[in-house]
């Protein structure tokens, strides 16, 4: 009889401790609407956009897209690049385009609101030499993660990107994810 309330007693036990110590569910982001989510920092090289010994401004895109597959084949197709400076919805992927004209030597801030379904922002600069790998860059929206009980609670963080647009290239993009208020 003992025996026996010692095993139920055990399992019970057992039970409670394998309920208890399994890891949280995992609950994936919601990809709304955020005011204020994307911070933009763009400082220009003095002879930005450099052509036949002149600086120049040029034409920068901001795309917020959903996935970057669009994006991405867009840059890779012969006259992609041009397309993408139209800074238009090319694809059901963009969610926002808007267009900078940037002149030599100016710094920019810009707060902008994440569109719903944004996950990713694109970022193309018009220089005279249109090429991919000076022209183009996308930063995905990082995710914060947050234990409420046993469930993992992931959102979207607060996107800064500085910028530093260089005489013939985007010399470097450097991101930043800030945790929600």
């Amino acid at each position: 009889m003992k025996l026996l309330q010692w095993v139920i007693l055990s399992s019970t036990l057992f039970l409670l401790l394998a309920c208890t110590s399994t890891s949280g569910v995992k609950q994936p982001p919601g990809w709304n609407y955020e005011q204020g989510a994307i911070e933009l920092n763009i400082a220009s090289d003095s002879k930005l956009n450099l052509f036949q010994k002149q600086s120049h401004s040029l034409i920068l895109c901001l795309y917020h897209l959903k996935d970057p597959t669009g994006f991405n084949q867009l840059v890779d197709e012969k006259g992609g690049l041009a397309k993408l400076l139209d800074c238009s919805r090319f694809d059901p992927s963009v969610t926002y385009a808007k267009r900078l004209v940037i002149q030599p030597g100016q710094r920019i801030s810009e707060v902008m609101d994440r569109t719903e379904g944004s996950k990713f922002v694109g970022v193309v600069a018009g220089y005279y030499s249109l090429q991919k790998e000076s022209s183009i860059r996308t930063y995905p929206i990082p995710v914060t993660e947050v234990e409420q009980g046993s469930t993992l609670v992931q959102n979207p963080a607060k996107l800064s990107i500085n910028l530093y647009l260089g005489s013939h290239a985007i010399s470097h993009g450097e991101t930043a994810k800030t945790k929600r208020p």
